[in-house]
Parts: structure tokens; sequence; C-alpha cells
């Protein structure tokens, strides 16, 4: 895992943003160890965006969405018309 403040050979990570121009370097995007510390620093300790209620208007409707690496779906009850989060464990026919 890559640290905010340890450096990755001659640069740390705070050297990949540039706040003042507004940019980020090309490294952010495609770095393994800093998709995995967003993973676990940034995606795994909050809400998270699955879908609107307006996606899934009727009852049985459904969408896939993503948590993180995880598949999921969104669908609205059958009978309650609540509505309910699963993981998609099923990948062939979810």
């Amino acid at each position: 895992m890559v640290s905010i403040n340890k450096s990755r050979g001659d640069r740390s990570l705070r050297s990949l943003v540039d706040p003042d121009n507004g940019l980020i370097a090309r490294d952010t995007y495609v770095n393994e160890a800093i998709y995995q510390q967003e993973l676990e620093q940034i995606f795994s300790r909050a809400w998270l965006f699955v879908g609107h209620e307006t996606q899934v208007p009727n009852p049985g409707d459904f969408i896939r969405s993503r948590m993180g690496e995880e598949e999921v779906i969104l669908v609205r009850d059958r009978k309650d018309q609540r509505l309910h989060v699963f993981l998609n464990s099923c990948r062939h026919k979810g």
C-alpha cells in the first residue's frame, strides 16, 4: 500500500497533484497501488451511490451497479415496493 506521505521512488503521492494549476499526474489514474489505496481509504469508508429510486420505478425493476470492485443489484420489492441492494453473486445471470 502506498502512503500519502511515503515516497514512491523519487516522487511522493503529493507530487502527483498540482492544485495551483488544477493538474493531476497520469500515474494517479493507472497506478495499481494508488487504486487499491483509494478503495481501502476512501470507498470502503463512505456511503456509495448505487442508484436513484427513479431508476427502478416499478415493482420488480432492477439495475446493476458497482460498489468499488463489487457488482450489486438495486431492486424494487414487488410486495412493499421498498428498495433493496444485493451483491451480484450470480455473474452469469445477474
